[in-house]
């Protein structure tokens, strides 16, 4: 497993790192991203990355979920990876166990502006887009107005469909 970059997710206080959880998937364009799923089922994650998925090309490496109960493959995936993000002191622990260095290990909440600066701007200077190639750009102060729910497929006009 050639990661780029682990990511473990775990909820706080009840609730998805949904950021972080976007942010990640956005900076897997430059590279496979490995979630740790730390608590948290594949299902919950792709609730939140279903709407954003389509907005990128099926090309790009993308992330892969590992459970954190999955000693082999957490091993593998911390080994290679070229950064590191802990959301709990478990996965810090469990990174020491396979011989990365403590300094080596960012805070999970270092990661959002990390990943997000990098993903706006330097991916553009990595892989530069074509003339044609339409250039999309997430709109993540806005990530808390952005509303999902059930819609009413049965009205007349879909454009007035209840939210």
């Amino acid at each position: 497993m050639q990661a780029r970059r682990v990511i473990e997710i775990a909820e706080s206080g009840g609730r998805l790192p949904i950021e972080l959880i976007v942010v990640g998937y956005w900076a897997s364009q430059a590279g496979a991203v490995v979630y740790v799923l730390n608590g948290v089922t594949p299902q919950a994650i792709n609730l939140v990355l279903d709407p954003i998925v389509t907005t990128l090309p099926l090309s790009i490496p993308g992330v892969l979920y590992v459970s954190i109960n999955d000693k082999a493959r957490v091993c593998e995936a911390v080994r290679c990876a070229d950064e590191i993000y802990a959301a709990t002191e478990t996965f810090r622990r469990l990174t020491a166990l396979y011989g990365i260095a403590p300094s080596l290990v960012r805070s999970a909440a270092t990661a959002i502006p990390r990943l997000e600066s990098r993903t706006l701007l330097s991916e553009k200077d990595v892989r530069a887009p074509m003339p044609s190639e339409p250039h999309v750009v997430m709109p993540f102060p806005a990530m808390n107005r952005v509303r999902w729910g059930a819609r009413d497929t049965t009205a007349k006009h879909p454009a007035k469909a209840a939210v």
